[in-house]
């Protein structure tokens, strides 16, 4: 089991395994973490589950269709159900653990900081990873 938290202790979370791990080079997840890419580990939601601190989960919505979620006392990010609810985006940076995975790959890579060299092998996605875009980004939205 991988437990995780924020930075006040208040959102704790478990996760019994984690079937991705990525970096987003997006202008948004740079924004939001403040560094060149927001890391994530992608969790089935049936493996992910809030221990406690839930209820201190404070949305940030934007068009068109964008959240982010983040602990209301600390200011942390938080976990993030995404893509119909079919996954859950957990910041790789609250797990206390080994998660037993490696970051797989770099999404938006087209869009990554200027200042920044991504210097690994993984693969880089310009945009979206194909079959996991939100519909609304298919639509041209």
């Amino acid at each position: 089991m991988i437990r995780g938290s924020c930075l006040c202790g208040g959102i704790v979370l478990e996760i019994e395994r984690v079937a991705l791990m990525r970096h987003c080079h997006c202008s948004m997840c740079r924004k939001e973490t403040g560094s060149a890419f927001g890391t994530m580990a992608v969790v089935e939601p049936r493996y992910f589950r809030f221990v406690r601190g839930e209820e201190l989960v404070q949305r940030y919505e934007y068009p068109p269709d964008g959240i982010r979620v983040f602990c209301r006392v600390c200011g942390s990010k938080a976990p993030l159900r995404l893509l119909g609810d079919t996954i859950w985006a957990v910041p790789a940076g609250l797990l206390e653990g080994d998660p037993g995975v490696r970051p797989a790959l770099h999404q938006f890579a087209g869009s990554k900081a200027c200042w920044w060299e991504i210097a690994d092998k993984l693969p880089q996605f310009e945009k979206w990873v194909p079959g996991y875009e939100p519909a609304w980004s298919r639509e041209g939205g």
